[in-house]
């Protein structure tokens, strides 16, 4: 199967429209990955979303970095939850095909954030 390229940018924008959410966008252009298949990565987005929401007292931000070595997708949202339910294993599994990693930052009554890094691959030689 040939691989794609996705601009994360236009794929957010996206999945807003479809699902109708309520947030904040603060997207940098030109964060494009290669993909084989779709599909689990707009899963994951929805994943987060859905996580982040459950905890929000507002709107959610939702913020996409470009960087030299890699992307960063961040959720963040305002809450007044005092615990946070534990983010599935099969995230992370999802998101090896992307050279993505998961990980969540949050401080109980205050704020929520799951952020998805797209690590770039490095050129490789033959």
């Amino acid at each position: 199967m040939e691989k794609e390229i996705i601009d994360l940018r236009n794929l957010m924008l996206m999945i807003k429209e479809k699902k109708g959410v309520e947030c904040t966008l603060a997207l940098e252009f030109d964060c494009k990955i290669e993909v084989d298949n779709i599909e689990p990565l707009i899963k994951v987005i929805n994943y987060a979303i859905n996580y982040i929401s459950q905890l929000a007292n507002q709107p959610m931000q939702i913020s996409l970095y470009a960087g030299y070595s890699e992307h960063t997708l961040v959720f963040t949202a305002f809450t007044s939850a005092s615990e946070f339910p534990a983010i599935s294993d099969n995230v992370a599994e999802a998101l090896q095909p992307y050279q993505a990693t998961i990980s969540f930052d949050g401080e109980a009554g205050k704020f929520a954030q799951l952020k998805l890094t797209f690590h770039k691959e490095k050129n490789e030689t033959a």
